[in-house]
């Protein structure tokens, strides 16, 4: 028969269709373990920034804190000396007396306010830092998850071509059998 396609041309190309999809088959898990491993450092990246920006939020927190606290301080510092004012203008003997514990009473409260602030300032401050230490972390586990990538792409890939081995030589084999080959 003319035009007639031969045995021996359609086991050739049966192998060299099983070479091309093993290969196919392979060039995607190689891309696909690239993607994951891109995206992967990209997530780390965000969560190193993420991390640097809760450092950052941490300090500005605790600057944010001493001014406020030196704040206070001076309010406190002005009542006391309003209340010493007033009291030896209406002829009040400062030292001794309710007018001591006046003055002592509004320097305690305003110490604690001051205290106050700065425990406050402390603990958004360690909020941020834990929040930081979380980012940290989290990207950490980005770059486990990009170097598992590559890996489970290079074992993919490893089966993927004993497996088109295996089909090859099983088609070569049955084609040598049937004398094709």
């Amino acid at each position: 028969m003319s035009g007639s396609i031969s045995a021996t041309t359609i086991a050739y190309a049966s192998i060299a269709a099983t070479v091309a999809s093993t290969a196919a088959t392979m060039y995607g898990q190689s891309q696909q373990a690239a993607a994951q491993q891109d995206q992967a450092q990209y997530q780390a990246a965000v969560a190193r920034n993420n991390q640097v920006i809760g450092q950052q939020n941490a300090q500005a927190a605790l600057d944010q804190g001493a001014a406020q606290e030196q704040v206070q301080r001076q309010k406190t510092k002005n009542l006391v000396g309003a209340q010493r004012t007033a009291m030896a203008a209406n002829g009040v003997e400062l030292d001794s007396g309710s007018p001591v514990d006046v003055q002592s009473s509004a320097a305690s409260m305003g110490e604690l306010d001051a205290l106050t602030i700065r425990y406050n300032a402390q603990n958004k401050a360690n909020a941020y830092l834990a929040q930081a230490g979380n980012s940290g972390a989290q990207a950490g586990l980005y770059d486990m998850q990009g170097a598992n990538a590559s890996s489970a792409g290079a074992i993919g890939m490893g089966s993927s071509l004993l497996g088109g081995a295996s089909s090859l030589t099983d088609k070569w084999s049955t084609y040598q059998q049937k004398g094709v080959l």
